[in-house]
């Protein structure tokens, strides 16, 4: 499907945990993808082959959020996915907010998650998820830390004259 602020034809890959890949390799085996036909941004008819259609077939419509979400939280409660309440436990909003705040908190460069959740701007994913970042006052404190550590223990130490000199210096 067409990707919000790109190019027609333009796509993005997104890293996945290995299960999932197999899990949906597992699904395309079983279920076949549903034809979906809409009008483009720029007036184009377009059809294509999708696992999610929109809510009324032959809408017209781009699928989006809004509109596959009553298959993706029909697809929750048939897998077991529901919390305490029996509804949905995962919004496909959710799913993409915990890939986001679990790549950021565990190291994962932000211009990176920022292409891949399609963000125009990497400021766009700061602005959300900034909070997530590992403390860069830390971070340059371990750098500088490992940058000035001397090589040898034999390096630090001072004769004693200039021991007792640079210990008087930095009292006064």
């Amino acid at each position: 499907m067409p990707l919000k602020h790109r190019l027609e034809k333009e796509c993005r890959d997104v890293p996945t945990a290995l299960f999932i890949e197999q899990e949906i390799d597992a699904h395309l085996l079983k279920w076949k993808p549903v034809p979906v036909a809409f009008t483009g941004q720029k007036g184009k008819r377009i059809r294509l082959e999708t696992f999610f259609a929109s809510r009324q077939p032959g809408a017209g419509v781009m699928p989006t959020i809004s509109s596959y979400g009553y298959q993706f939280k029909k697809a929750c409660l048939s897998a077991g996915l529901v919390d305490l309440d029996g509804n949905a436990k995962y919004t496909s909003r959710s799913l993409r907010h915990f890939f986001a705040s679990t790549a950021l908190a565990n190291g994962v460069p932000i211009h990176e998650v920022s292409r891949w959740l399609g963000h125009r701007s990497v400021k766009t994913t700061v602005d959300i998820y900034g909070h997530l970042l590992p403390s860069v006052w830390d971070r340059c404190r371990e750098v500088l830390q490992r940058a000035m550590r001397p090589a040898s223990p034999a390096a630090t130490s001072l004769p004693s004259e200039e021991a007792s000199w640079s210990a008087g210096n930095r009292a006064a």
